[in-house]
């Protein structure tokens, strides 16, 4: 099969990957092909349809005032956000007591001498994008959160314990002190990793936070190409890349691969990839057990009652938002789900869900009218959606996150050193990759203009 020729491959239609080639094509490189894997583009975000003729994003959809790439890459795009509803009180179901106040405890768990702001404190040491660096880099990614917590005889935990579920679907136990300090750092602080309003969850995309890409992919038309996983790269370290995918061999002369590094292990490598590089796609974190489930209901009663949609409990789901779309019509409440705590069966999670729902805004709860769930982990494409990173990782292989390989260059959320880990980071290794790919082609001429 004789390949088909391209300046730039872009592997990995998600917001990262596709913001690549958009700002690629915008830069005046014009033989750009995205790959993806899925039927889909959209990587992480997914929208899925309800009652009404609307729809839940099952993956990342939350934006906040300071994710501005996002924010400003939505807006160009011809999308609109709001606000995520946060009227009213919030559920604290504690020790199976139920009770109700404001602020999910935000302004009382971050407060002066509080733990949380001694983790503000110790983040703001981490230098950005290079927490590795970071003066005490090598104690802290040594010990994970919860050696922390106990060596610091710190009791009043719940808040620190469900940011670590709610943003990194991992216990404190599994994920090292460096990385959720640079998770702080990459946010600006505990506060707008963790708040409403004007937090990482302070609004949403009109219509689903899914548009981003397709409207991406729309504008970049015939350069993406769908169900084209991507099997074996070679010649990486030559003068043009041979990557071969389902139906089509394509050679490039640079690529782009814009995936979580643990999804890189499904490609072969010819040569292997540096050894720091391997070993970082090895053994870098993913979060195999947490996932989104939704109860919809005809309307947002909860809204009536007085209260936001948000809970705070000590049982599973921990977490939930209003998750309903603009007009409020119908109902949606989000619940972030252990599915190591919930039943076997997706019909079992829903009625197990209903009847947690029931314990936090009444009987009401037992009645919805669908109910949606996401596993990421089962997606096939993606080992989870999330990156909870064990000690020593950051620390021994961390630099080779960004660093090039030969004509290879890396995109991703887990690549930002802005807002790791969230849509807005996507954007921003997009933005990065791109500048980089298009700098080395001055530098250095592309071998395409040979090619043909």
């Amino acid at each position: 099969m004789s390949a088909e020729r391209c300046d730039v491959a872009v592997i990995g239609g998600g917001i990262a990957g596709l913001t690549t080639a958009r700002e690629l094509v915008a830069g005046g490189v014009d033989s750009v092909l995205v790959l993806e894997a899925r039927d889909r583009v959209g990587g992480r975000t997914l929208n899925q349809p309800i009652p009404g003729g609307e729809i839940v994003e099952s993956g990342g959809e939350f934006v906040g005032p300071t994710q501005t790439a996002v924010v400003e890459l939505a807006r160009e795009l011809g999308l609109e956000t709001f606000p995520t509803y946060s009227e009213g009180d919030t559920v604290y179901y504690l020790g199976g007591v139920r009770s109700t106040g404001a602020d999910m405890g935000l302004s009382s768990a971050l407060g002066e001498g509080t733990p949380g702001s001694r983790l503000d404190e110790m983040a703001r040491e981490i230098p950005a994008g290079q927490p590795w660096t970071a003066p005490k880099a090598a104690e802290w990614d040594a010990i994970t959160v919860e050696d922390w917590l106990r060596e610091n005889s710190v009791t009043d935990r719940m808040l620190i314990d469900m940011a670590t579920t709610a943003t990194l679907g991992a216990t404190p136990a599994q994920i090292s002190l460096l990385w959720f300090l640079f998770y702080i750092r990459s946010a600006g602080g505990l506060h707008d990793l963790l708040a409403t309003r004007g937090g990482a969850q302070d609004s949403r995309i009109v219509g689903g936070s899914q548009l981003i890409s397709t409207r991406m992919s729309d504008a970049l038309g015939e350069r993406v190409r769908l169900s084209s996983p991507v099997r074996r790269i070679s010649g990486w370290d030559g003068d043009s890349a041979i990557i071969e995918c389902d139906g089509a061999t394509i050679e490039a002369a640079r690529l782009v691969i814009a995936m979580m590094p643990a999804d890189v292990k499904r490609i072969e490598f010819r040569p292997a990839l540096p050894e720091d590089r391997a070993a970082l796609n090895e053994r870098w974190g993913y979060s195999e057990v947490g996932f989104k489930a939704q109860a919809v209901y005809e309307t947002a009663f909860w809204r009536d009652d007085g209260l936001s949609g948000q809970v705070l409990s000590s049982e599973d789901p921990q977490i939930t938002f209003d998750n309903s779309p603009p007009s409020g019509t119908p109902g949606v409440i989000l619940a972030f789900v252990d599915p190591r705590t919930a039943p076997e069966t997706e019909s079992g999670r829903g009625d197990w869900l209903v009847e947690r729902l029931a314990r936090y805004f009444g009987d009401k709860a037992r009645e919805p009218i669908a109910y949606v769930e996401c596993d990421w982990a089962e997606d096939g494409w993606t080992a989870g959606c999330v990156s909870p990173c064990e000690p020593g990782v950051l620390t021994s292989l961390g630099a080779a996150l960004t660093e090039p390989c030969g004509r290879i260059h890396w995109a991703g959320t887990e690549t930002s050193a802005v807002w790791n880990g969230y849509m807005d980071g996507a954007v921003r290794s997009g933005r990065r990759a791109a500048a980089e790919v298009i700098a080395a082609r001055r530098n250095q001429p592309a071998t395409s203009a040979a090619l043909g």
